[in-house]
């Protein structure tokens, strides 16, 4: 089996857990893969999943005038090799950046041109891309796959999916071999855009279900309860309101602490607000954690609280993996009915959904659950069901190893493919991807 080219926007990531932990599963279901990335984030933290991953890593200059001349040698190269797929390309690029008045697209069609010809050309044993974000990082696999000839697929997430433009959001959809997105409301979106019904696959993102376990939580009743919130400190997490929401609950005479962890450009903002609402000794604020140091907190978490907005510009979650991950534990969880949220949390079954941004709403859920440890263990358990059920890791990478593996032998339809055991090989139903 060839080699797959996975092409990141940067790597690695903290807040990209989801990728890392996907590689990692893909190597060990014997897949061979190197990653291309479009920066290296250079942060000083990173997850152990990334230390066992055992993909070589190549770095595409990101930044066109540091690395003018070797981008230019390598388009020149790639015009000379194949000017009739370099050509109408090109003009193609140019053209989108002309209308937007943008440079973007020409800048990821350079990247793609350094990426075939110092990446690709030099290791023929990669046969395939796969790229993660349908922006950026799939621009460059559209635009390598065309002057390469090599095919390609992608998955798509979040706001990568509502910000772009639509046309050449479709033209990228139909092109791609397959595209993986990590919810259904996603995957309907996308689905509206680029007329595709046969190609466009839902695969949640998963936990490992055995580290996050209920019975890894710390057996101690706290005689304050602890809430827990983790998010990079950007507008669409919400923790704005989700400040304001506990300085509710704290007004109604409920008792608590809770940790805010993930740091970001807000940190200053949300540590002025915590302080005007005279919660100095209810709400803490902390840096961005690697999952081995967040781990604990999820362990003495007595409710996991994430209040996620819609951004006037359309940016939004998905399916935040942190909400996964603390329902994998055990924890019931308080969040807001928007995105794919509600296909990971029955409002009342295994946890409570309000709409975003009414924080009086969101107090009244917290209120709620701390005024009932009933409740929140019987969500809890109730959350844990549906994690085992949709959100393993283990089973939903599978199916991913599925769909690439099939792509490499280059069949033109996915039957045969078991969604609901992510194993067996059995009838598909692309309509049906659960």
């Amino acid at each position: 089996m060839g080699k797959i080219a996975f092409i990141l926007k940067g790597y690695p990531r903290l807040s990209e857990t989801f990728i890392s932990n996907e590689i990692l599963l893909l190597e060990q279901q014997g897949f061979n893969i190197h990653i291309f990335a479009l920066r290296n984030p250079g942060e000083s933290k990173i997850h152990e999943s990334v230390k066992k991953i055992r993909a070589s890593v190549t770095y595409i200059p990101d930044n066109f005038w540091w690395a003018f001349f070797p981008i230019v040698l390598a388009n020149i190269k790639q015009f000379f090799r194949r000017p009739r797929r370099y050509f109408p390309a090109f003009r193609y690029a140019l053209w989108r950046s002309l209308k937007q008045g943008s440079s973007s697209t020409i800048k990821r069609f350079s990247q793609a041109a350094f990426l075939v010809e110092n990446g690709l050309l030099r290791n023929p044993e990669i046969q395939y891309l796969h790229a993660h974000f349908s922006h950026g990082p799939t621009t460059v696999a559209y635009f390598a796959s065309r002057l390469s000839g090599l095919k390609y697929s992608f998955s798509a997430h979040a706001k990568d999916i509502y910000l772009q433009e639509p046309e050449f959001f479709s033209r990228k959809i139909r092109g791609a071999r397959f595209v993986v997105t990590c919810t259904e409301f996603n995957r309907q979106y996308m689905r509206s855009i680029a007329g595709e019904t046969d190609k466009i696959f839902r695969v949640y993102h998963g936990v490992d279900v055995e580290r996050f376990h209920p019975r890894h939580r710390l057996a101690v009743t706290h005689p304050i309860p602890r809430i827990l919130s983790v998010g990079r400190f950007v507008p669409k997490k919400g923790f704005q309101n989700l400040i304001r929401a506990l300085a509710k609950v704290k007004a109604l005479g409920h008792a608590f602490r809770c940790d805010i962890i993930g740091g970001g450009p807000l940190e200053e903002v949300l540590q002025e607000l915590v302080v005007s609402l005279g919660l100095q000794d209810n709400v803490t604020l902390h840096g961005k954690m690697s999952q081995e140091e967040l781990f604990p907190y999820f362990q003495r978490a007595d409710l996991f609280a994430l209040a996620c907005e819609i951004q006037d510009d359309g940016d939004r979650d998905g399916i935040p993996n942190v909400l996964v991950e603390a329902m994998a534990m055990g924890i019931p969880c308080v969040s807001t009915s928007i995105s794919g949220i509600p296909e990971l949390i029955d409002n009342g079954k295994n946890g409570l959904l309000v709409s975003q941004k009414d924080s009086d709403a969101f107090a009244r859920a917290l209120a709620s659950l701390l005024e009932s440890p009933a409740d929140r263990i019987r969500l809890g358990q109730a959350a844990r069901e549906k994690i085992e059920t949709h959100f393993s890791a283990q089973n939903n990478v599978k199916k991913i190893g599925h769909l690439l593996r099939h792509a490499l032998q280059g069949g033109d339809a996915f039957e045969g493919i078991d969604w609901t055991s992510g194993g067996k090989i059995e009838a598909l139903s692309v309509a049906d991807t659960t």
